[in-house]
C-alpha cells in the first residue's frame, strides 16, 4: 500500500514527459534514422562516418517511438531491412556485416514482429534459436523471441528451457539483482508458474537490491544502468507487483536524460537508441 501512496504522489514530470520533451526525444530518435534503409543506428555516428541501421535499434526505435507519442513510419523499408538480414537457409538474423548469432537471430525476430512481417516468414528461426542456445544470455534473449513468436506456436519445449536457463545461471553469481531479475521475467515469460508465495519472495529480494540512487546496478558497480533496471522493472512487470521505491526509480531514469533528448545507458552516458529504449519501457512499466 505505501508503494502505491509513494507513486500516486510522484510528480506528474517524473513518469511522464511534457509535450515539448517528447518532441525532443523523437527528435532524437529520428536523428538516427538511415534515410536509404529507414532502419535505425543505436548512437549517432562519429565525425566523418555514416549512420549503421542495425536489427537492434529497429526493435527499440519501433518500440518507443509509440511511448513517446509518435508513429512509426516507412515500414515497408523497414520490412525490407529487417528481412535483408535473415537467411531463409539457416534461419538466422545477422547485423548488417556481422555474423550470426544466437543474440542477433533472437534481435531479429523480435525486429520483424515489431514491424509487422508476417511470423510464417521467419518461423525456422524459432528452430535455430532451439539448437543453438547455450549461456544464460541466450536463453534470456531467446524467451523474449519465444514470447514474441507466441509459446505455443514455437515449438519449444519451454520447460526444458527454463531449467537449462536455470542450469546456466548458477555457473554465474546469482545474488544480485540483475540475475535474479532476469531469471524471474524469463520464466514469467515463457509462461513457467510462478505461485503467489514465490512472487513475493522475489519481489521483496528484488527491492532489496536497488541501489541508493533509485535503480539496479550490476554486480560490484557503484551506479545503476539502464539495462539491469530495464530487467528488473520487467520482472517487477510480470510478477504482478508495483516496483519498489516507485519515485526513485524514476528519478533514476530522469538523471540518464540528456539535453538533445535521448536518454543514456546510465546518467553519465550520451543519448542511444538502447537508453531511450530502456527508458520508454521502464516510464511505460511504472505507469
Amino acid at each position: 500500500m505505501r508503494l502505491l501512496f509513494a507513486l500516486a504522489l510522484l510528480p506528474a514530470v517524473a513518469l511522464a514527459q511534457t509535450a515539448d520533451e517528447k518532441k525532443a526525444t523523437l527528435k532524437f530518435i529520428e536523428s538516427l534514422r538511415d534515410p536509404e534503409t529507414g532502419a535505425w543506428a543505436v548512437s549517432p555516428p562519429k565525425d566523418g562516418e555514416k549512420l549503421k541501421p542495425s536489427l537492434r535499434a529497429v526493435n527499440g526505435a519501433v518500440n518507443a517511438i509509440p511511448f513517446f507519442g509518435g508513429e512509426v513510419t516507412d515500414k515497408e523499408k523497414l520490412t525490407k531491412f529487417v528481412m535483408s538480414c535473415f537467411d531463409e537457409k539457416t534461419g538466422t538474423f545477422a547485423e548488417p556485416g556481422e555474423k550470426a548469432t544466437v543474440a542477433s537471430t533472437c534481435v531479429g525476430l523480435l525486429a520483424a514482429k515489431a514491424v509487422g512481417v508476417p511470423k510464417e516468414k521467419y518461423q525456422k528461426a524459432m528452430a535455430y534459436i532451439d539448437a543453438n542456445a547455450k549461456s544464460f544470455e541466450d536463453y534470456r534473449l531467446g524467451a523474449a523471441a519465444i514470447e514474441a513468436f507466441g509459446v505455443h506456436e514455437s515449438g519449444i519445449d519451454v520447460d526444458r528451457w527454463v531449467k537449462a536457463a536455470e542450469t546456466e545461471a548458477k555457473k554465474d553469481d546469482v545474488r544480485n539483482g540483475r540475475m535474479l531479475g532476469s531469471r524471474v521475467a524469463l520464466a514469467l515469460r515463457l509462461g513457467h508458474p510462478y505461485d503467489d508465495g514465490q512472487r513475493k519472495t522475489a519481489h521483496a529480494l528484488l527491492g532489496n537490491f536497488q541501489a541508493d540512487d533509485g535503480g539496479w546496478a550490476k554486480p560490484d558497480a557503484k551506479t545503476s544502468d539502464a539495462d539491469t533496471t530495464y530487467r528488473v522493472m520487467r520482472a517487477f512487470h510480470l510478477i504482478g507487483r508495483p516496483a519498489s521505491r516507485a519515485d526513485g526509480v524514476a528519478k533514476f531514469v530522469a538523471g540518464c536524460r540528456r539535453p538533445d533528448g535521448g536518454y543514456g545507458v546510465d546518467a553519465t552516458a550520451p543519448s542511444s537508441m538502447s537508453g531511450t529504449y530502456y527508458a520508454a519501457k521502464i516510464l511505460g512499466w511504472l505507469k
